[in-house]
């Protein structure tokens, strides 16, 4: 998993799924090995890790930035 902001500038807020409370980032661009998009992580027991995915998969991640960017105009992220 890649991603384009550095772990410290990434916004996270208390979330509570199946009983369990974690801390869930915003909206950030990521990239796994079927490519680029846009999504959240968490800090789990062993570290970062990917939570959910909102997009497909782009080839490069100035095209998930944008669709990110444009969630933002939309109020959704």
């Amino acid at each position: 998993m890649e991603i384009q902001k550095k772990i410290e500038d990434i916004a996270f807020g208390s979330e509570t799924m199946y009983g369990e409370t974690m801390e869930v980032s915003e909206p950030i661009v990521m990239a796994s090995a079927a490519g680029w998009y846009v999504g959240k992580i968490c800090k789990g027991k062993y570290g970062i890790e990917p939570y959910d995915r909102f997009t497909d998969y782009f080839v490069t991640p100035e095209e998930a930035f944008a669709l990110l960017k444009s969630f933002r105009v939309w109020g959704f992220a």
